[in-house]
């Protein structure tokens, strides 16, 4: 499984992504006027790909300006639009879309022109047919909410013998085999009423379900607490909280050892020269300072419009001085710490698959009560290793812990509805906070120069030689004011 966030750039995110379907796609999202993802998904359907839309039944989807969702369906794609919402009918705002069962794209972003100008955020989660078939039994009830009907040629000896099939392999613990048998089964669920069971095997639920299951087969109705669907149902969006907690923790973690690499970087080809720029602008500020003072002293009478200009040029002086040795500071400091090492492409990326590895296993906030502590101590040591590029550091503590204490998460350690809940509460406190974070940390100065001068170290080169050029006419215009102050050939 691979789960990643991203926060730029998101239709063209979500356009890579379809395009790499395989099979189907299945889209619920409250609003879809984004005619560049609806092109993309045309093109898919008249390559064979099924696709299934899910969307509100308002004037945004449905009035003037809206997309040519006759055309999709014609190409041979299913287009259900559900109520805008009422007392009794919620309305639908999901915003997800499941690639050949196994993908899931989910968050804050509807499928719109506007959302492209909005501060949202997706979360993409990979080579997970379990999450996705969570995602797809959701798309199915809001399609049935909406008056769509499943068809299938399945005939009732052959949902018997799949019935037969699940309870041996639940038996023997063959889990991932469950899964297909289930996707089998979900087009006759309604025919066949067995909407309860498929719901348990979704969740998790095997001896539930087999206990249904056997019951069915014998002619019996089964019933089933309250408590009991709950439950998989609070585990099931902890565990998506987890994931969405993680995958932020790896994206600040990311922005902040580029940038720290990027500090560094521009420090060892900038900061000298930076520093001869401040020292002579420093030297320019004082010098004039001095001069105006002089004619300020020299005057028989002393007006106040001479008084001002030496006070504003003393000012101007001190922040020069002020600035030159702030930076100094800075770059005696950046010159004295240890630098991180440089990786090649194969170093960075065993880097970040053993950091997104460990992250998963002892996230300090993801963990069983007893073990915050010890996990806290371990996720710390690992954030300093993975921003230092130490690539055999982080190896070893992912060795250290994948066969340890942190195997498991509240998520699935958890069984009381009171104690879910109260996870859940934490985690999104937890998770918003985060997200706070990143916001700071993407809109920081730092991160904005660091994106300015691009992805790869090779535009990060060219760069910082454009910036040496500028500098260095800098340097050299301020030499020239400086002798031409000195010699008395200024204008002051």
């Amino acid at each position: 499984m691979e789960v990643k966030a991203y926060f730029s750039d998101i239709h063209k995110v979500i356009i890579k992504q379809l395009e790499g379907a395989g099979s189907d796609i299945h889209v619920a999202v409250a609003w879809f006027t984004d005619k560049d993802i609806f092109d993309v998904l045309c093109k898919k359907a008249q390559s064979g790909i099924n696709i299934s839309l899910v969307l509100v039944g308002d004037d945004i989807n449905c009035g003037a300006g809206r997309l040519n969702f006759i055309r999709l369906e014609n190409l041979g794609g299913k287009v259900t639009f559900l109520p805008t919402g009422s007392q009794d009918t919620p309305l639908m705002h999901h915003k997800f879309c499941v690639i050949d069962a196994k993908t899931v794209i989910t968050g804050s972003y509807n499928w719109s022109k506007k959302a492209r100008s909005n501060d949202e955020n997706i979360t993409i989660i990979r080579d997970s047919p379990e999450f996705a078939y969570k995602y797809l039994a959701v798309f199915d009830e809001l399609c049935v909410r909406g008056g769509q009907k499943s068809t299938s040629l399945i005939n009732a000896e052959t949902v018997r013998r799949r019935l037969d099939m699940v309870c041996h392999l639940i038996l023997l613990g063959d889990y991932d085999d469950v899964t297909a048998q289930v996707v089998k089964l979900k087009p006759v669920a309604d025919e066949y009423k067995l909407s309860s069971m498929i719901e348990l095997l979704n969740g998790g639920q095997y001896q539930e379900a087999l206990e249904q299951i056997k019951a069915y087969l014998s002619k019996f109705t089964a019933l089933v607490s309250i408590e009991a669907q709950e439950v998989p149902r609070l585990q099931f969006q902890l565990q998506i909280l987890e994931l969405r907690l993680e995958s932020l923790s790896n994206e600040k973690a990311e922005i902040e050892r580029c940038l720290i690499i990027f500090n560094q970087r521009h420090d060892e080809v900038l900061g000298g020269l930076i520093q001869d720029v401040l020292l002579a602008r420093a030297e320019y500020a004082r010098l004039m300072f001095a001069i105006k003072q002089k004619t300020v002293e020299q005057e028989t009478i002393q007006t106040e419009a001479a008084k001002e200009e030496a006070k504003a040029a003393e000012t101007e002086a001190e922040e020069a001085e002020n600035t030159y040795q702030q930076y100094s500071q800075q770059h005696e400091q950046l010159q004295q710490e240890s630098h991180v090492p440089e990786l090649d492409e194969a170093q960075e990326k065993e880097l970040k698959a053993l950091y997104r590895k460990t992250c998963s296993l002892c996230h300090p906030d993801k963990v069983p009560e007893d073990k915050k502590q010890m996990a806290h101590e371990i996720f710390v040591a690992l954030q300093e290793a993975y921003t230092s590029n130490d690539v055999k550091q982080v190896g070893k503590i992912f060795e250290r812990v994948k066969n340890g204490d942190f195997s498991q998460t509240r998520a699935t350690t958890l069984s009381k509805m009171d104690m879910l809940k109260a996870a859940i509460t934490e985690l999104k406190y937890h998770i918003a906070h985060l997200l706070n974070e990143l916001q700071v940390l993407q809109g920081g100065q730092a991160v904005r120069v660091m994106r300015l001068a691009g992805d790869s170290e090779a535009d990060w080169q060219r760069y910082f030689d454009g910036q040496y050029r500028l500098l260095a006419g800098e340097l050299e215009k301020v030499k020239t004011q400086l002798r031409q102050l000195s010699d008395g050939d200024g204008d002051e």
